[in-house]
């Protein structure tokens, strides 16, 4: 006889438990799997890659050329706008009054000063020089227009140089140069108003 305890009621249920589903995890790009997984690129992709930065660097490269002749053409532009009136004369006495000019425009008067020679020098003191350049300022500070040619005379060259100043007047200038040790020096200068012929200035 069954023992209606041991026997399972038909009515209940059982409820079974199942297990969840847990995801997988992505797969590590690091991990040895992964890398095995890995497509490698194929033989005309590496080809591709290595065209295109090729093309890459010749660019750069033009752009950097280009770029260095247009910088080589606009300095030599402006050099011979600059030195225009002395370009026929580069290297003889015509180089230390151009030098001076340039220092006088400057403001730089003390090397302007030291291109004069010993004979000069000693005649007029800087502090002197200096206040009649700083009273005659505008003056000074001119752009070339041309330049005479050398004259010889003796031991010195006679240079005159037309200029026009800040002020919007004309000068002429009238240098006399020496050549000793080696290099030409500044032992005179002239400065007068074109085309009144009175010195305005006379060192």
């Amino acid at each position: 006889m069954e023992d209606p305890q041991n026997n399972p009621d038909p009515d209940s249920r059982q409820e079974t438990v199942q297990p969840r589903s847990e995801p997988e995890p992505a797969p590590n790009p690091e991990s040895p799997a992964a890398t095995i997984l890995r497509p490698e690129p194929t033989e005309s992709a590496r080809t591709a890659d290595g065209a295109k930065r090729r093309r890459s660097f010749r660019h750069n490269i033009v752009l950097l050329l280009s770029l260095a002749l247009a910088a080589f053409v606009l300095t030599s532009w402006i050099l011979v706008r600059v030195d225009a009136p002395f370009s026929a004369f580069f290297n003889g006495p015509q180089e230390i009054v151009r030098a001076q000019l340039r220092a006088l425009g400057r403001g730089e008067l003390r090397p302007a000063y030291d291109m004069f020679s010993a004979h000069y020098r000693q005649q007029v003191s800087f502090d002197a020089w200096h206040e009649l350049v700083v009273t005659h300022w505008r003056m000074f500070h001119a752009d070339v227009v041309r330049a005479g040619t050398p004259a010889q005379n003796g031991a010195h060259v006679n240079l005159e140089i037309y200029l026009r100043s800040a002020d919007e007047k004309d000068y002429r200038a009238r240098f006399t140069l020496i050549r000793a040790n080696g290099r030409w020096w500044i032992d005179d200068v002239h400065w007068t108003e074109a085309p009144d012929e009175r010195d305005v200035w006379r060192a």
